[in-house]
């Protein structure tokens, strides 16, 4: 393995794409799992002007192993309301016969994906804000659902009870999540399959009520009850169209996005919420690696190599927050 390391991070060649991953996901921040974001793609009129009309809906994947190799880390150009260029990097990701042997990649499922192409963006976490704990149940409460907590100490289960239609929550004291722009985590059910995921929501900046809240509900959603599901979402009272996206399996499952009028996700933290439905007696549901996280999303600039094991991308990171000012701007 050392001779496929640099002391610049990983060196063209011939070289296995899954096992460089492996080995350098452990020894260094350079292999990560990356969420894969296309924008919606408008149609445009006769004369070549976006329409209103989505013709192809927003693609938003995580789970996309990759090693990612900085150029430049930080060029401090200031630029309105608190923004700055940060950078340029090359990318790794594996060859795209393999990237479309991924569930989420595969054709037969999402035949809106065809390759990773120009300005579609790759987003990584920079650095955790703030990690709702699920290694003990200190903090879980039943909310309109019955349900009592355990854990194996890497995910937190709720095991239904009579009342198994429902919502419940963790909380905690004031917790500053002003740098975070994204929320991240993994669930999946037992017991049966057609439990439903109807919503999640944040509460930043007041009690649990819904004035304080960013809320996400996801169309028809059943939660998986063999692998994991992976959700990463925009942390923001606004997003395109007020929706974004969850997939599962190649499928898009629309997730509305609404606030409330007091929500500020400036403000502290202060609560985590779901409510599921469809389920029955003794039906639990397991989440784990819930974090409010700082992103990086390095917007694709051209295709530098590629062969039968990798693929190389150039790529620039055009914008970044500079939180020093974000405040004081808004």
């Amino acid at each position: 393995m050392p001779g496929l390391i640099g002391k610049q991070g990983v060196r063209p060649g011939a070289l296995n794409m899954n096992r460089v991953f492996r080995a350098l996901r452990y020894r260094t921040e350079q292999a990560k799992y990356v969420t894969f974001h296309r924008p919606p793609i408008y149609k445009t009129d006769d004369y070549g002007v976006p329409s209103g009309t989505i013709g192809t809906n927003e693609i938003l994947i995580p789970d996309l192993p990759a090693v990612i190799r900085p150029a430049i880390t930080a060029d401090y150009s200031q630029e309105r309301y608190g923004t700055n260029v940060i950078g340029a990097a090359r990318i790794y990701t594996p060859n795209i016969e393999t990237i479309k042997n991924y569930a989420n990649f595969d054709q037969d499922n999402n035949t809106d994906f065809n390759e990773i192409e120009g300005w579609d963006k790759l987003i990584t976490n920079n650095r955790t804000i703030f990690s709702v704990p699920t290694t003990g149940t200190t903090g879980w409460a039943s909310g309109s659902v019955d349900a009592t907590f355990t854990s194996d100490g890497e995910s937190v289960t709720a095991t239904l009870g009579a009342d198994y239609d429902g919502s419940y929550y963790y909380t905690t004291g004031a917790t500053n999540t002003l740098e975070a722009d994204r929320i991240r985590f993994q669930i999946k059910a037992s017991g049966a399959s057609n439990i439903k995921l109807t919503y999640f929501q944040s509460f930043n900046g007041g009690t649990r009520d819904a004035n304080y809240l960013v809320k996400y509900a996801p169309a028809s959603l059943n939660i998986p009850t063999g692998s994991w599901l992976t959700i990463d979402v925009p942390f923001a009272s606004g997003t395109v169209a007020n929706g974004t996206s969850i997939y599962q399996d190649g499928t898009r499952y629309a997730v509305t996005v609404t606030s409330g009028s007091s929500f500020d996700y400036e403000a502290d933290f202060r609560d985590f919420e779901i409510e599921v439905s469809g389920a029955a007696d003794g039906n639990t549901v397991m989440m784990r690696s819930i974090e409010y996280y700082k992103s990086i999303a390095w917007s694709v600039h051209s295709l530098k190599d590629m062969s039968d094991g990798y693929m190389i991308f150039n790529c620039v990171r055009t914008k970044g927050s500079d939180d020093a000012r974000r405040r004081a701007y808004d």
